[in-house]
């Protein structure tokens, strides 16, 4: 019986045993016609960057026409009012330690008896709305980029901390004889040879590794090609190819003989001169003060302007600052450490503003998301302090605890000039303003609470609003009709739904956040 199962067992097997050939053949045969569509397909991908880039080239080689920069833009400068502390009419006791806010750094306008008692009716506002584009998702290649498999030499550069690594041809011969046109499109002609198609993999896959947002990328391609080129032409050159086969809308200018990116943004660029092509403004990166250039107009189709606006933060190595202690007049304390190579990458950050309305520039920072790792270490200890609050009592804590556990300096006296902070410059520096509250304190709101919050700007003056779930009293304007409800993070001690004395919520506008 037992040899009689045995051979069953092997007649059952033949024609499974036969199945499984067959599938494999099958399988394997998909295979090859899968590897035939995608070789074929790429092989069309680089022909037609190849081409393209030839074409680039070639119109490189025309005279390239002059062109006035115009002056740096400035934000607008506005005299900014300094908080006041409003007096409650059963005052609550005072912590022992020092009060932050210091005697003459308050307003002296005094807060009205009427104030002192909260508003039963206040009137709705219908204000004006500031709002920013939805950011648009990273620029892409001009075509897909598949290198062939070779050597290559690998270029590493510490960038905050991360260190990134580009590839670069084991025979890279890129060098400029020259500046004028010729040599120019000489050097391009070089770059689009297939070889370099590892340069630019390699480029896209760190922008996407470390989460590059787009200035953080033109900065980590500069400092990368200045490595392997040495400053100079040559290596503005390889920068500028990188970034135009990364789908960005570039253009070269020649300025005495020295070779200039320019890059055009969606927003505009404080503090840098810039080029006026096409109706975009393009901008000298560099910073260099050349009062006109020779600029090549050659374009690719879909390249796309730089964004200003980060929806994610880059993965920069952790490098934690010493610990912060803060606490606020109800007692809340929590403290932080912030990553340093993020700080140090900010104060590379310029201030930029959309459709020359430097309101929106707020919005910027307001939607930065805060570093993981301040959240790990913050969230923890206010979302205790919160848990098992209301909506407005949770707020309520959060308001008081960005009023007075922060001192306030106007930017002026600290920095000599007016800048905004991300959230988390305002956990580390020791001095902040009403802007720098207001984006912080939006922040939190957001993702503690998890209710919208718009910014308000007054003349001088930057604030906030609160749209509950239920109806909440106080001072309150209206937006996509919902009820926002004011929270001033720089009217010292006031709760919400109060307005800073001086204050018109008929004058007021709302800035728009995501």
């Amino acid at each position: 019986m037992k040899r009689i199962a045995f051979f069953f067992s092997v007649l059952m097997a033949l024609p499974m045993a036969a199945q499984t050939d067959a599938f494999e053949q099958f399988r394997q045969k998909q295979q090859n016609q899968f590897n035939q569509f995608k070789n074929d397909r790429q092989a069309e991908f680089d022909a037609f960057r190849r081409r393209v880039n030839e074409e680039y080239a070639e119109f490189m080689r025309r005279s390239w026409a002059e062109f006035p920069a115009q002056e740096a833009e400035q934000p607008k400068k506005e005299k900014e009012i300094p908080p006041v502390i409003y007096e409650s009419p059963t005052p609550e006791p005072q912590p022992a330690e020092e009060d932050p806010i210091k005697k003459e750094q308050i307003h002296s306008i005094p807060v009205p008896q009427e104030d002192l008692q909260q508003k039963s009716a206040p009137i709705a506002v219908q204000p004006k709305v500031i709002v920013i584009p939805t950011p648009a998702p990273a620029p892409e290649p001009i075509a897909p980029v598949q290198p062939k498999e070779e050597p290559f030499k690998r270029v590493s550069i510490a960038y905050y901390g991360a260190l990134i690594t580009i590839g670069f041809p084991m025979t890279d011969n890129l060098k400029l004889n020259g500046s004028d046109e010729n040599a120019i499109a000489d050097g391009w002609k070089t770059l689009s040879d297939s070889k370099y198609d590892i340069t630019v993999k390699t480029a896209l896959d760190a922008r996407k590794a470390n989460a590059l947002c787009d200035w953080a990328y033109l900065n980590m391609l500069r400092i990368a090609c200045e490595k392997q080129y040495g400053k100079g032409n040559t290596a503005t050159l390889a920068q500028a190819f990188l970034l135009v086969q990364s789908g960005y809308r570039i253009r070269l200018g020649n300025g005495n003989g020295k070779l200039q990116l320019l890059v055009a943004s969606l927003y505009d660029i404080y503090g840098l001169k810039y080029f006026t092509l096409d109706g975009a403004k393009f901008y000298i990166v560099s910073g260099d003060k050349n009062t006109s250039m020779h600029i090549c107009e050659s374009k690719y189709d879909k390249e796309k302007s730089l964004s200003m606006q980060i929806t994610k933060l880059p993965k920069f190595t952790s490098e934690p600052t010493p610990k912060r202690t803060l606490t606020s007049k109800k007692g809340v304390t929590a403290s932080v450490s912030v990553n340093k190579n993020l700080i140090d990458f900010f104060n590379t950050y310029p201030q930029a503003c959309y459709k020359g309305d430097y309101r929106t520039r707020w919005a910027a920072y307001a939607n930065t998301p805060l570093d993981k790792s301040i959240q790990n270490a913050l969230y923890p200890t206010l979302q205790k302090t919160i848990a098992g609050m209301t909506e407005r009592q949770a707020v309520e804590i959060l308001l008081n605890w960005v009023q007075t556990a922060f001192s306030y300096k106007v930017d002026d006296d600290v920095w000599g000039h007016d800048r905004a902070f991300f959230a988390q410059e305002t956990l580390y520096y020791p001095y902040c303003d009403c802007e720098d509250r207001a984006i912080l304190f939006s922040r939190l709101v957001r993702d503690l609470v998890g209710l919208d919050v718009v910014l308000l700007y007054y003349p001088g003056h930057l604030a906030s609003a609160v749209a509950f779930n239920k109806e909440e009293r106080g001072d309150y304007l209206t937006y996509k009709n919902r009820k926002y409800v004011v929270c001033d993070p720089t009217y010292i001690n006031a709760g919400v739904g109060r307005t800073m004395p001086g204050m018109n919520n008929q004058q007021a506008q709302v800035i728009a956040l995501k």
